[in-house]
């Protein structure tokens, strides 16, 4: 039927030629397509797990800052490793809010190990900063290693590190001397 309604002296294998060479570039298109589009879902999935981490980093969020300003939503939590005040508590809590922010901000690449070492070696200048994770530091690390995610056990490291150069490096600013008194 093709001979039929070709121009006569129609050369079929140079037709056969150019129809194989459209057909290579074909699949090279649709091998393109295919790739974009798993990339495509792989940076979906990658969006969607930082929203999930967001979500749940603000949800904890409201309910430490809940507690923290009424002792008897703070008994709601876990008792804490070693008695303290209420006072105390609260600075520990707000810690924890501090360092969970840093470890977000980690896993959901907004930040790497070399800056959080530098903040958190700031951090531990202060003296709530080490008492927080004097108390509350082998927590976080047997957490790290039974959630057993390689990012947070990297981030729990440093921040162990970073503890552990602040106590060589001397004692911690007292906190009633960050602030001078008002000026009259």
């Amino acid at each position: 039927m093709l001979r039929a309604i070709a121009p006569s002296g129609m050369d079929w294998n140079r037709l056969s030629e150019v129809s194989q060479a459209y057909g290579a570039v074909a699949v090279l298109l649709s091998a393109a397509g295919f790739l974009g589009a798993m990339v495509s879902i792989w940076h979906q999935a990658k969006q969607t797990r930082i929203m999930h981490e967001e979500i749940r980093s603000s949800m904890h969020k409201e309910l430490i800052l809940r507690a923290i300003d009424d002792e008897t939503l703070m008994h709601c939590w876990e008792p804490p490793p070693t008695p303290s005040t209420f006072t105390e508590a609260r600075q520990y809590y707000f810690c924890n809010l501090i360092y969970r922010l840093w470890l977000t901000d980690y896993l959901t690449g907004r930040t790497n190990l070399e800056s959080a070492q530098i903040t958190l070696t700031i951090h531990f200048g202060g003296e709530v900063a080490r008492r927080h994770w004097q108390i509350y530091g082998q927590g976080w690390i047997s957490w790290s290693k039974a959630n057993a995610n390689r990012r947070e056990q990297e981030f729990v490291a440093v921040t162990q590190k970073a503890y552990e150069k602040a106590l060589a490096g001397g004692p911690p600013v007292d906190s009633s001397s960050y602030f001078l008194p008002p000026r009259v």
